[in-house]
């Protein structure tokens, strides 16, 4: 009861720092417009390119929901591909909080784990998917860089740190993700690395307790791992089914291109534009890259969109990518909450007629 009081406050906090940072966005970034001309601007957008955009985050979604299916059905768990939403759910919702979405696999796995999946399997699963996202996004962002080589070369140019920034970061992930699903020694090493740092910060008190426990862990994860290389087309249609992910989501900023009545330029040219700004932001180390997306996205698309109607654009495109899907995502959340709560609890009362 306890741990969750403070998994709850934790939350509540990761909350107010992103609803904080939003705040001071919109105060910077909407100086000098009124409530009635963002009224406007919205009422004037077609709402069936606006009601497209948002069902391309349902895909990004449910692209991931299928990825978590596939896997588990390969590691000999079937689970319904609605529960795989769920999951799917609340790992966007929890990344979206935390900085670097670095909440979202460990919730992810722990609501696996409330619905009796292992966590060798879960983690198996959740590291698989980030590792082959990694991949994606930097295949898209090389990709449209080569279709579109001096227009990319141009924006690259823009963005300069930050998209050195992420994709450094990004191709680092891809690293250490390989590493500890294929390394014999690499997962051990990390182990020990924590074990050490969290005996000293006095966060680990029984040492070889915790080392053995996490032996076990590793051994088992490692079967896992070898059940997936022993199943390599599943990475390709891990891949086939990202990349649809990646380029929905990439395709938003063009609906909204759309649906504001532009037409002079091509989805492929907003494609790489997106792809870039993609790679740079989303290793950014704020709660959803809060304010840094915005401010990427005013910088990158200014020869795309009048100037008159850029902001516009902006906070259009982040409430059909961002806002209102964290919004869906998180009463979803609520719901797989309440759900595995109730099965805890029956669990306890059937046990407890046991004993």
């Amino acid at each position: 009861m306890h741990d969750q009081g403070i998994k709850v406050r934790k939350q509540i906090i990761s909350v107010l720092i992103l609803l904080a940072l939003i705040v001071i966005t919109f105060f910077y970034y909407l100086k000098g417009y009124t409530l009635q001309d963002l009224r406007n601007a919205f009422v004037k957008a077609n709402f069936a390119y606006l009601l497209s955009g948002l069902s391309m985050m349902v895909l990004f979604v449910s692209c991931e929901a299928l990825n978590i299916y596939l896997i588990l059905k390969t590691l000999n768990h079937k689970v319904p591909f609605l529960r795989c939403f769920e999951y799917a759910s609340i790992g966007f919702y929890f990344s979206s909080i935390t900085p670097s979405a670095s909440g979202g696999q460990p919730a992810q796995i722990y609501y696996m784990k409330q619905d009796k999946i292992p966590i060798a399997v879960s983690s198996v699963t959740i590291f698989f998917i980030v590792y082959v996202y990694q991949i994606t996004m930097i295949l898209s962002g090389f990709i449209m860089t080569l279709l579109r080589f001096s227009q990319s070369i141009y924006f690259i140019n823009k963005l300069r740190y930050l998209f050195i920034y992420g994709f450094v970061i990004n191709t680092g992930v891809i690293f250490i993700l390989f590493s500890l699903m294929y390394s014999k020694k690499a997962a051990p090493s990390i182990a020990e690395i924590i074990l050490k740092a969290g005996n000293k910060l006095r966060l680990i008190k029984k040492v070889e307790e915790t080392r053995n426990k996490l032996g076990k862990s590793l051994t088992s994860y490692r079967k896992k791992a070898t059940i997936l290389k022993e199943h390599p087309s599943l990475f390709f249609k891990i891949l086939g089914v990202t990349i649809i992910q990646m380029t929905a989501l990439n395709s938003i900023p063009y609906l909204v291109y759309c649906s504001m009545g532009y037409r002079a330029k091509g989805i492929l040219d907003i494609l790489t534009c997106q792809s870039l700004l993609t790679i740079s932001v989303s290793a950014v180390p704020l709660p959803g890259a809060e304010g840094v997306a915005q401010g990427g996205f005013l910088q990158i698309f200014d020869s795309y969109f009048p100037q008159d109607m850029l902001t516009y654009a902006m906070l259009i495109n982040r409430i059909i990518s961002f806002y209102l899907p964290l919004i869906l995502s998180f009463i979803m959340y609520i719901f797989t909450h309440i759900r595995t709560t109730k099965q805890s609890i029956r669990g306890d009362i059937l046990e407890g007629k046991q004993n």
